[in-house]
């Protein structure tokens, strides 16, 4: 059974030998044998459990915006990449007056972010469609926009005493392959397979033996595409044509060579390495 408390606020939480407990602002406690933390980057458990956890600053600030358009996005992505960050292009589902949708993803300088987001419309629509060029015909409108900041973080450990991290309480990466979501799915398939193969087992969810499987399985993974990311984000900050014509030969290297291309793309998918069962339907 699953017993939903929207919009509540956690003013205490205890974690015991045999049981865990979240006590909500209306006074009411709520008892479990685990608990998961799922806030987020500044996430108030993960903080309070004590987890160490590295992290720094890009300087970078993306820009989200809806994006309506001429062209049919064909359920394809785009990423465009500028040495400022990446221009993404992320296909969304149609208007029912049959107008098409994508999300704008725009990294830029924080230098910048803050002039770029006091543009008009029109002159926001007029720099969107010069870096993105005809790829969706003419843009028709834009939505609000929104924005953030950047950075790196990677928990030590994302498994404590009847506690579990899943997605950016655990980790929260750079835009740039657009991996964030599938380490979030991915921990959240993980977790459950292991706990429903603890419970055949008559063991109950905040089991040691359980999160301890759990760590081994995500810990790896996510450190290496939190790592990779972190990686091309240094790399196509590179300034100068010299590099510029590195990675533009890297590219089209992988383009031509389609071992390689079908990797990055099922790699940029998810769908790489020990995929849990509510993932691989």
């Amino acid at each position: 059974m699953i017993a939903w408390h929207a919009k509540s606020e956690i003013t205490r939480r205890e974690r015991s030998a045999h049981s865990v407990s979240a006590t909500l602002a209306d006074g009411q406690t709520l008892h479990a044998n685990l608990m998961i933390a799922a806030e987020g980057r500044g996430s108030p458990t993960r903080d309070e459990a004590g987890i160490v956890i590295a992290k720094w600053d890009y300087s970078h600030r993306a820009i989200i915006a809806g994006l309506t358009h001429e062209k049919s996005h064909e359920q394809v992505a785009w990423e465009i990449f500028y040495s400022a960050g990446p221009f993404a292009l992320l296909p969304m589902l149609d208007l029912p007056d049959g107008r098409h949708r994508s999300a704008l993803v725009w990294t830029v300088d924080e230098k910048d972010a803050a002039g770029t987001l006091k543009l008009s419309d029109r002159a926001f629509l007029a720099e969107v469609e010069k870096r993105m060029g005809d790829i969706f015909g003419s843009i028709t409108s834009v939505g609000p926009r929104s924005s953030y900041p950047l950075g790196f973080h990677h928990t030590a450990k994302i498994v404590d005493h009847r506690l579990a991290l899943v997605g950016d309480a655990a980790h929260g990466i750079h835009p740039i392959a657009g991996q964030g979501l599938n380490l979030g799915l991915r921990d959240v398939g993980a977790l459950v397979d292991v706990l429903a193969d603890g419970m055949r087992l008559g063991l109950e969810p905040g089991d040691a033996q359980l999160l301890d499987k759990y760590e081994k399985w995500r810990g790896l993974d996510s450190f290496m595409v939190a790592l990779a990311t972190d990686g091309l984000t240094r790399l196509f900050g590179i300034p100068g044509k010299t590099a510029s014509a590195i990675r533009r030969f890297g590219m089209a290297g992988v383009q031509r060579t389609p071992v390689l291309k079908d990797w990055f793309m099922d790699e940029a998918r998810g769908v790489t390495g020990d995929m849990p069962e509510l993932l691989k339907a």
